[in-house]
């Protein structure tokens, strides 16, 4: 099977002179050069001519990333098949990264074991006869499937 990253370097000369395609197989390029670890650290911002401007957590990451910037550049570009990309540019930006990662696969809640009374007692504090109810049920039900 081929792999989608060795596509890349074909994808980006059928683009002809498309910045947005330039600019998205480089951001994808990066996810790929840097690692899981990395990912969780930075995120791509966008590329200025051929400047790609990273945003970064924190300043060490900042100053960890450009001292290994040239390793970087070359690992990029080996996987776009071209110097499209010739400098990085660091900026510290921990929002952005933030949200621009993956929202996480699943979800566990975790509740604390309630008794009978002190549900009831949770429930009456609802007005709403109808939310009231629907609390119950749903209460009942996961204390069902704990109790299988």
């Amino acid at each position: 099977m081929t792999s989608l990253l060795s596509l890349l370097p074909q994808m980006l000369r059928h683009a002809g002179d498309s910045d947005e395609a330039r600019e998205q197989a480089v951001f994808a390029a990066w996810a790929a050069a840097i690692g899981a670890h990395l990912r969780r650290v930075t995120a791509p911002v966008r590329l200025e001519r051929k400047t790609l401007i990273i945003a970064v957590i924190d300043p060490t990451w900042r100053g960890q990333l450009k001292r290994i910037s040239g390793q970087l550049l070359f690992r990029l570009n080996s996987l776009l098949g071209a110097p499209i990309v010739t400098g990085i540019d660091f900026v510290i930006n921990r929002d952005f990264v933030e949200r621009s990662l993956p929202a996480p696969t699943s979800v566990q809640f975790i509740a604390p074991d309630l008794e009978a009374s002190t549900l009831r007692e949770t429930a009456d504090r609802i007005s709403d006869p109808e939310m009231r109810a629907t609390f119950l049920r749903a209460a009942g039900k996961c204390l069902d499937r704990r109790a299988r």
